[in-house]
């Protein structure tokens, strides 16, 4: 099935939420091109809202999935997944990811397969960072992957997103804007001013994230994004909102082509910080 490149995480956890604020949502997010959905943490209000943005359009053009925690046991799973199927009137899920906890054995558990032998899921995936999803994923059995990725993704966790492709498991990429990305720009922007006279060197900049915050007509999250985007084993790049304005501002992104700069400037970005902290490393090594 073709994924939207852009998709949204629904996520249920604050209760604050109307069935008619969620519908709204999935219209919005149509009206962007956006097909693919992950629902987390579901209230009634939030399957209701579901069962009533997706009947206006058919539900083989729409891929819904739902992200579980590894305590639920098999009756558990399937009761909690004919209740969505009843209150958001789905028919089935398209995905029934897992989130991967540290010391859970490895591969799919029986009640997961389970979901996907008797057709109440036709895929289920995997979700997690690195550490705690690698040998989820080593352990085959899983049709999908759910992980972050972004511009400060390391090369393990590029390995895996490239070897799923490989292996011809899908990749679902989040967290393109990650917090961290926020506190580097801030530290390379103060690092780059020249003070209250004098005038920063020309390539005062190079090699930090400062360019997050000073390339025009494109703000920071923009250039994360569309930097994920780019990355071609991902089936699409999930993201968290629940606000319209910002909806549209994202979806936008999938439009644009990053400007010719940014691509080095990322680059070099990631090769300073990586030789930082491999220095940082030998010197604790010396010094222990």
């Amino acid at each position: 099935m073709a994924l939207s490149a852009l998709s949204l995480s629904l996520d249920g956890a604050s209760g604050e939420r109307s069935a008619a604020d969620w519908r709204d949502l999935l219209h919005a997010a149509f009206e962007e091109g956006v097909n693919t959905f992950e629902i987390v943490r579901p209230t009634p209000e939030l399957l209701h809202g579901v069962s009533e943005g997706a009947a206006s359009v058919q539900r083989r053009l729409l891929f819904f999935a739902l992200r579980i925690d590894a305590a639920h046991d098999h009756d558990r799973l399937t009761r909690l997944v004919e209740d969505l199927l009843r209150l958001s009137g789905l028919g089935k899920l398209d995905l029934i990811s897992l989130d991967a906890a540290a010391g859970m054995p490895a591969g799919p558990p029986a009640a997961l397969c389970a979901m996907r032998d008797c057709g109440l899921a036709a895929r289920i995936g995997v979700a997690g960072e690195y550490d705690v999803l690698a040998p989820q994923f080593e352990a085959g059995g899983y049709d999908a992957v759910i992980t972050s990725f972004n511009l400060l993704s390391g090369w393990r966790e590029r390995h895996l997103v490239r070897r799923a492709m490989e292996l011809q498991v899908a990749v679902i990429g989040h967290d393109p804007w990650p917090a961290r990305a926020a506190s580097l720009v801030k530290t390379d922007v103060e690092q780059t001013k020249g003070g209250w006279f004098a005038k920063a060197p020309p390539l005062a900049g190079a090699g930090s994230y400062a360019f997050l915050s000073q390339t025009y007509g494109w703000s920071a999250e923009q250039i994360c994004l569309g930097y994920a985007l780019t990355e071609p084993s991902l089936a699409t790049v999930q993201m968290k909102t629940t606000d319209r304005t910002h909806l549209t501002d994202l979806a936008g992104v999938t439009e644009r082509d990053l400007p010719p700069a940014v691509s080095a400037q990322i680059e070099m970005a990631r090769f300073s910080a990586e030789r930082d902290t491999g220095t940082e490393r030998r010197q604790v090594r010396r010094s222990a």
